[in-house]
């Protein structure tokens, strides 16, 4: 039986290779324009947006064909839930690595898009059978990833200053991803976690498109992103366990609203 490290290695680097090929290889770019809602909007097809979703594709399949070598594989259903981190990673890089300032730094991001990725996939294949001994501290470490990946996202996406269009789009996709990933455990049913997936990227979309009008920092904005993912996910995962009261609503929605209150109205630098 092939080891499922060997899988999960040859997906790393092959979309690694995708990443640095998108980088130094440059061809035609195509763009597309069109008027959405009444404002002209043009999206360029790149080398570096092709590649990107070529990265997607890789670790996709790769962390698939480590999962069929489970020694529970018989047990494991609807598998591709356990892309959504892995997906979010590489789209983060494709997305902020082009930005990188220096050569240097866009070397230390692709060394840690190789890491972070090796964690996730690792952390994926473990959290699969609730009996593996290595269950917990796997879903510890895919939480924290979660929470750290969508803080980074959200405030470099935003600090790039992209047509809300796109940002927006990002930072929506990646948000609704990394829910998908925490919320996976809490219900034998994929549809209601699919369907807050879904919220979670409609609403933290269509927020990023109302601060985009706003003149606030990327920090502050990132972490008013956070407060919000942090609220849908809690709320959705409280629902999922139905543990959901409207006390437990009332508290959740209270901290948040502190939290951001605090966020905003704190004295910019």
């Amino acid at each position: 039986m092939t080891d499922y490290r060997s899988h999960l290695s040859v997906a790393i680097w092959a979309a690694l290779v995708a990443l640095v090929l998108g980088h130094i290889v440059t061809l035609p770019t195509r763009t597309f324009a069109a008027l959405v809602f009444g404002s002209p909007v043009s999206i360029a097809i790149t080398s570096r947006f092709l590649t990107g979703l070529v990265a997607v594709a890789i670790v996709c399949a790769g962390l698939e064909a480590a999962m069929r070598t489970h020694p529970h594989r018989e047990r494991l259903r609807h598998t591709y839930r356990y892309w959504g981190l892995p997906g979010a990673v590489v789209m983060t890089a494709g997305a902020l690595l082009p930005a990188a300032p220096s050569e240097t730094w866009w070397l230390i991001g692709v060394v840690l898009t190789g890491v972070v990725l090796a964690a996730a996939m690792l952390g994926e294949y473990h959290v699969a059978d609730h009996e593996d001994p290595a269950f917990h501290g796997a879903r510890l470490l895919l939480n924290g990833l979660c929470y750290a990946l969508a803080a980074v996202a959200f405030i470099l996406i935003y600090s790039s200053r992209s047509r809300s269009l796109i940002s927006a789009t990002l930072i929506g996709s990646i948000g609704g991803l990394l829910a998908l990933d925490l919320l996976r455990e809490t219900s034998p049913r994929q549809l209601p976690v699919l369907l807050f997936g879904l919220v979670v990227t409609l609403t933290l979309s269509q927020l990023t498109w109302v601060l985009n009008y706003g003149p606030y920092t990327a920090i502050r904005v990132g972490l008013v992103l956070l407060v919000v993912f942090y609220l849908l996910v809690g709320l959705a995962h409280q629902q999922l366990l139905g543990h959901l009261t409207r006390r437990r609503t009332l508290e959740y929605i209270t901290l948040a609203a502190a939290a951001i209150a605090i966020l905003m109205g704190f004295p910019a630098a």
